[in-house]
């Protein structure tokens, strides 16, 4: 499909709506590859012909920066999905923050996937502070050893949050809680807190999806028996954070959520619950959330699907897709296996009577 800019005629739009998502790299206008948030801080395949590049995923049809704000500042919530340690996931996010707070009657919530929820307390206690900062914020939930990327990275994002909306609202699950349920599964949990968080069983064919793709993000080095032991927390987060959301929603009348693009994929992520109609009350509906997913570019991708999650589209999981730079980091599977090396030695310690 030949790409023109944004004038781009019907026949070409009926052809995308069609499922023709890959663009021909060899016609890509010079307008789409530029920076369109500024300068790029990461490097890898910066130069690669889908960074700066921003569609709609459902048609394909390539969008401008203020197309995509025009669309986030209509949305009641908004998802802003990231790869957690690339800078520029943040430096956009922080952009888009501001023009989803822009013209709004009330500051809109932002919900961190990141903040465990009990750190609410603590949270609390900087409400009225009359010199908020977004190192106040790290401080106060302890960011540094959380285990997330450095507060350097999130800097951009959480100095936007204090500034349009204030104390940013918790919506990760406490470490304590993912050992519970890590252990007994959602037996953990009381029946009203499963009606609560929308936890009913999800569709097998889901079900299914979700465990393969435990094990795939565990570079296939974990069998399925643990990945069926493992969906309970990762269904839990995802309901604790929509749970999050929909309150925060319903007491600002609009909401933002940092997370990573796990968590904000539509088939069944946060969407999937913020959304599920056989847990709304009845004639409810649940806010409609507007996905933005950030991805990066590798070398052996030359259409948009190449860049999501094997088997699916970019509609599937997102309503806008933005490339960007891909950031520098050691194989991810290199290092899970030096954590399984170094489980096993532990284990075989233990038997053996060795602390």
């Amino acid at each position: 499909m030949k790409v023109q800019q944004q004038s781009c005629n019907d026949s070409t739009l009926r052809r995308a709506a069609a499922g023709v998502v890959m663009l021909a790299l060899s016609t890509v206008p010079a307008w789409a590859t530029e920076a369109p948030f500024g300068s790029w801080q990461t490097r890898l395949d910066a130069d690669h012909p889908l960074v700066g590049r921003m569609i709609d995923a459902r048609t394909g049809r390539l969008l401008t920066r203020p197309e995509v704000e025009k669309r986030i500042r209509k949305a009641p919530v908004v998802l802003l999905g990231e790869v957690h340690d690339n800078p520029d996931h943040h430096r956009i996010q922080a952009e888009l923050l501001r023009a989803f707070a822009k013209g709004r009657a009330k500051p809109p919530a932002v919900v961190y996937e990141m903040i465990p929820t009990d750190r609410d307390g603590a949270l609390k206690a900087l409400e009225g502070a009359k010199k908020l900062s977004a190192n106040a914020v790290f401080d106060i939930v302890d960011w540094d050893n959380s285990g997330w990327p450095s507060r350097k990275i999130y800097e951009p994002v959480m100095k936007a949050t204090v500034e349009v909306s204030g104390v940013p609202v918790a919506g990760g699950l406490p470490k304590d809680m993912v050992r519970k349920i890590g252990k007994k599964g959602l037996a953990a949990l009381s029946r009203q807190q499963i009606g609560e968080l929308k936890l009913g069983p999800l569709p097998p064919e889901l079900e299914k999806r979700l465990e393969e793709d435990i094990v795939k993000s565990h570079c296939n080095m974990i069998p399925l028996s643990a990945a069926k032991a493992m969906s309970p927390v990762q269904r839990m987060r995802d309901a604790l954070l929509a749970k999050r959301t929909g309150d925060a929603y319903r007491e600002r009348g609009a909401a933002a959520v940092i997370t990573g693009n796990g968590h904000a994929r539509k088939d069944r992520g946060v969407p999937f619950y913020l959304t599920r109609p056989d847990y709304l009350p009845p004639h409810e509906k649940g806010p409609q959330p507007l996905v933005v997913r950030l991805v990066e570019a590798r070398k052996d991708a030359s259409r948009f699907e190449d860049l999501m999650p094997e088997g699916t589209k970019p509609a599937a999981l997102a309503d806008i897709v933005i490339v960007t730079p891909r950031a520098e980091r050691e194989d991810p599977c290199k290092g899970f296996r030096r954590f399984l090396d170094r489980r096993k030695k532990t284990e075989g310690h233990g038997k053996s009577g060795m602390e």
